[in-house]
């Protein structure tokens, strides 16, 4: 069973080492909440027992990262460059592998405390109305988690936590269900969960791999993509659009999901074509640093064009 209080001691204790020696700048990481967990940037050593760590730690904290890495530096001062410190869970290292990938995260730019895990909770398993916050429990068990294969994380400078043993089964079985469906079967599915979309745009501004300085969705000139009303055919464009955008990409991290006030179920459109790109150009993205993007490369012997 996971000793939380031991990897959160060793977590305060390693983000004072960085902090007090100015090897970062500060550490993005978690902190109690009024009955949630919340992401914290901590900037001084003092503060390092806000961090926390526990299956609540839901966000992937990969997202301030971009962030940080799009800042420019006040006019008149040289820039800080020293790393951030950041603490990721092992589905989230998987990002910060694809941003070093596309040259968003420069590997000097960043150093990881990667935390071992056997899954986090879905708030929305759980009634949400107690003082206390709730522990891991097989009900309240994130359906992301149930697919995941990398319990221990591919990339960190520290990893926290005893070995997870890893399950390589086929994390697909999720989406068998659509796959068997006809076209015309699975295209009235699409069309009545994007229906519901009211455009918030919260699964785009959540995504780590949605960087984008200017989104093409909000592109005016020199012509609209999309028109801005909530409207299904609108919606359809928009939602394709994305998820071919991250095909290749995606690493399943389930926050566009998990922050969806309409409870729409993106995580199955993204696992899709995950798996066609998994089965058609063996790409499994957030393994590998040195693998090439899916849409980057091009091989004389990819697969033709199929009826997906």
């Amino acid at each position: 069973m996971t000793d939380y209080s031991a990897m959160e001691e060793q977590l305060r204790h390693q983000a004072r080492d960085w902090l007090e020696s100015g090897e970062v700048k500060y550490i993005i990481g978690y902190e109690n909440g009024t009955n949630t967990v919340r992401p914290v940037f901590v900037y001084e050593a003092k503060d390092v027992d806000r961090l926390v760590w526990n299956p609540n730690c839901l966000n992937n904290l990969t997202l301030y990262l971009v962030e940080e890495m799009k800042k420019k530096p006040e006019k008149g001062k040289e820039p800080d460059l020293r790393p951030i410190g950041i603490v990721v869970k092992p589905c989230d290292s998987k990002t910060i592998i694809e941003l070093m990938k596309e040259n968003i995260v420069p590997r000097e730019r960043v150093r990881i405390i990667g935390l071992t895990c056997e899954g986090v909770i879905d708030p929305k398993k759980t009634d949400g109305c107690g003082k206390e916050i709730p522990g891991l429990d097989e009900a309240n068990l994130s359906d992301k988690c149930r697919v995941c294969t990398h319990h221990n994380p591919l990339i960190a400078d520290v990893v926290i936590g005893n070995k997870v043993e890893e399950s390589y089964s086929d994390s697909f079985e999720d989406v068998k269900e659509m796959e068997n469906m006809t076209l015309k079967e699975r295209w009235m599915f699409w069309e009545r969960q994007l229906s519901r979309c009211v455009r918030c745009y919260a699964c785009r501004e959540v995504c780590p791999l949605c960087y984008c300085e200017e989104c093409v969705f909000d592109r005016e000139k020199p012509y609209r993509w999309n028109e801005k009303s909530v409207h299904l055919r609108e919606n359809l464009f928009y939602h394709i659009v994305r998820a071919m955008h991250l095909s290749g990409r995606c690493i399943d991290c389930g926050e566009c999901e998990r922050v969806c006030p309409m409870d729409i179920p993106i995580r199955k459109l993204n696992r899709y074509l995950g798996k066609r790109a998994r089965d058609r150009f063996g790409v499994e993205p957030g393994i590998d640093t040195e693998e090439k993007s899916m849409f980057g490369t091009y091989d004389v012997n990819d697969p033709g064009e199929e009826i997906w």
